[in-house]
């Protein structure tokens, strides 16, 4: 998607000179953070990575802009609320977690309803789970930490197909070797369907429906163009920008913005929304769930 975000964005503001590049892995994020800490790093706003989320902000490499407040004074047109409670970083896409199910293997009478579906003896063995189980951390907003614990390990009693990676799950319930996923990303299933309209794969907004902030930005402390970098934070959290996002990913988009897939399936649904407190702790209760729960 960035090729086409950063296309619009030089079609709105041609008087910016425009580079860019993908840090893919932990790795190149890595070597991206000792970059900006030398001061040897070029960039002007960049994505945070999840696996170096804390040495960003005790190292002082993010520019110290009160993005709530420059919002709420109308100096930032972006909504307040994707900006979390450090001021400086703000999450411009989310993360959504849905059932699915292949509608050749399950009758409509039968289909999934809830979170509770997947514990029905019914699917024993024929229902798949991400062994990354961060969409069910997602769900402890609304539950609390202890009912997540209790509902992952009656998720194991039922004998699950254990999968990595939301691309395997989809191909494990097209194919029909599973009936039923419990946790799968919307932006997978529709990037599936949009290539392959036929697949007899159907989703499920569950209750709750686990939601979590995604796509972080942020300005580099020692941005050369920092006004350019808040101009394409703006960009991306604008109505246009979420548009064209959602040509390439369609459902990776905020919630917070008209348009967008997430922000029509919230409507009237039960969301648990990991913001920050959640994700603070996302690892941790991931970790809990995976060892404590699953054994894994």
């Amino acid at each position: 998607a960035i090729p086409t975000l950063v296309k619009g964005f030089q079609k709105k503001y041609p008087f910016i000179q425009t580079t860019w590049g993908i840090v893919g892995g932990t790795e190149s994020a890595q070597r991206q953070l000792f970059e900006m800490a030398a001061g040897t790093s070029s960039v002007d706003v960049f994505s945070p990575s999840s696996a170096f989320f804390n040495d960003y902000l005790r190292k002082d490499l993010i520019k110290t802009y009160d993005l709530r407040a420059m919002s709420k004074a109308g100096h930032l047109k972006i909504p307040v609320e994707m900006i979390d409670d450090t001021g400086v970083i703000a999450w411009l896409g989310t993360n959504t977690g849905v059932l699915a199910y292949n509608t050749k293997l399950v009758a409509p009478e039968k289909a999934p309803k809830s979170w509770e579906s997947c514990l029905d003896p019914q699917w024993k063995g024929k229902f798949s789970v991400d062994t990354k189980p961060n969409i069910f951390a997602w769900l402890a907003p609304r539950w609390g930490e202890e009912k997540v614990l209790s509902f992952a390990r009656r998720l194991k009693e039922n004998n699950p197909v254990w999968g990595r990676g939301n691309t395997r799950n989809i191909t494990l319930l097209s194919t029909g070797e599973v009936s039923l996923n419990c946790g799968m990303y919307i932006q997978v299933i529709e990037r599936t369907l949009r290539k392959d309209p036929s697949l007899p794969i159907k989703m499920v907004i569950p209750d709750p429906f686990p939601m979590s902030y995604h796509e972080p930005e942020a300005v580099y402390v020692n941005s050369k163009n920092p006004h350019a970098a808040l101009l394409w934070i703006e960009f991306i959290a604008s109505k246009e920008g979420q548009e064209l996002g959602e040509t390439i990913e369609t459902g990776r988009g905020s919630f917070l913005v008209e348009g967008t897939v997430a922000h029509r399936l919230v409507k009237g649904a039960n969301v648990s929304l990991c913001s920050d407190d959640c994700r603070h702790r996302e690892d941790k209760i991931m970790e809990r769930i995976a060892v404590e729960a699953w054994g894994l």
